[in-house]
């Protein structure tokens, strides 16, 4: 009995050893540097192109027939003057989200602050 405790200690060591070591090789920084520069600077570039709208409203409730309404109206007036092409929309709690790829960054901000005063002209807003 004393034998086989021995015997299962002695794999329970060599199985930690040898997860211990892929650990440390898994995280080794051999030339991953270079493709994590290059997947950041690309990030950074897809970056400048693109602003989050955020609204927000009070409390923490699902949005209304309304907020959708407005987030729609707000969508296609942004699609309608040509401020760039909406990439993604999103609604949670007490917020929802437009995401659009522009050419111009502060022209713009300009224009979707322009609209939103028109859209929804009581909504808290932050262009991102």
């Amino acid at each position: 009995m004393e034998r086989q405790i021995l015997n299962l200690s002695g794999k329970f060591a060599l199985i930690f050893s040898l997860s211990a070591l892929l650990t440390v090789v898994g995280c080794s920084d051999n030339g991953a540097h270079k493709e994590t520069a290059k997947t950041s600077e690309h990030r950074m570039m897809h970056d400048e192109t693109t602003l989050r709208l955020v609204i927000r409203w009070p409390g923490d409730d699902f949005a209304s027939r309304q907020d959708i309404e407005t987030r729609d109206k707000i969508q296609h007036l942004i699609s309608e003057r040509k401020v760039g092409k909406i990439i993604s929309a999103g609604t949670g709690m007490g917020w929802m989200d437009i995401v659009i790829k522009v050419k111009d960054r502060q022209a713009a901000r300009s224009s979707i602050s322009q609209i939103m005063r028109t859209a929804a002209p009581a909504r808290k807003f932050a262009i991102e």
